[in-house]
């Protein structure tokens, strides 16, 4: 974690999807033992390769896991809101990940002790199903994620990138060139290309650091169908929580 100043903690399960459905006695526990803190465009959550030291759950603003390839080239997995967290890798048993949780859109964040989260865990049953349910929607939407980065076009991956990143923070969306093509593992010149085509058909505006959605529904025509599959499986993992 770099860069964060610790917040007032207050209302958080209202702003977080998962937190919200869970039982009042179960919120109320864990976030009484949560810090919130406020983040910008690349600051890092948890490093690559490191033990997990603690459970986030987005207040406002997205939260990427990159994973890393050859060199310094790292690929987005899987993007996180105010609808879930980060730290299914521990619900899964393990102690550390190969990922970087880096904060894609600026926003409030709630910390959770990994330790906290783990003991809560083997207590509620309510919030064990749940984290379960919810880690297992994440896994599929990953393996979605990787067959659209195997199959489909720039084009194609940067409209479904725009629409569900918009899904969580509007039309407004604060993003830079260079962390949008860290997200799709292409080329900067490859995301200015695709988005100035986008700003001439209409698509959407494009200001410095910013991009607006102006038509979603010839954006979704753009998108492949991966943009529509990972939201049904997020509503289902998010369904009975």
């Amino acid at each position: 974690m770099c860069g964060y100043d610790i917040l007032m903690l207050a209302g958080t399960a209202d702003k977080n999807r998962f937190l919200g459905a869970l039982p009042a006695a179960t919120r109320v526990f864990l976030e009484s033992r949560m810090t919130a803190h406020g983040g910008g465009i690349g600051d890092v959550l948890q490093p690559p390769n490191a033990p997990i030291e603690a459970v986030w759950f987005p207040l406002s603003g997205i939260v990427s896991t990159l994973r890393p390839l050859e060199g310094d080239t790292n690929v987005e997995v899987d993007a996180s809101g105010a609808e879930g967290f980060l730290g299914i890798e521990l619900i899964l048993g393990a102690r550390s990940t190969p990922d970087t949780w880096i904060v894609q859109s600026p926003g409030r964040f709630a910390r959770l002790d990994a330790q906290v989260f783990l003991e809560a865990l083997e207590r509620d049953a309510v919030l064990h199903d749940a984290a379960r349910r919810y880690a297992s929607a994440v896994q599929a939407i990953r393996g979605q994620w990787v067959a659209c980065n195997a199959r489909h076009t720039i084009e194609q991956r940067l409209a479904k990138w725009l629409l569900s990143t918009r899904d969580r923070v509007g039309d407004e969306i604060q993003i830079t060139q260079d962390i949008v093509a860290m997200m799709l593992g292409v080329r900067r010149a490859s995301v200015v290309t695709v988005l100035g085509r986008f700003v001439d058909h209409g698509l959407v505006a494009h200001g410095y650091a910013r991009v607006r959605v102006v038509d979603d529904a010839r954006l979704k025509g753009v998108a492949c169908p991966c943009y529509g599959k990972a939201a049904e499986m997020l509503r289902d993992g998010l369904s009975a929580a």
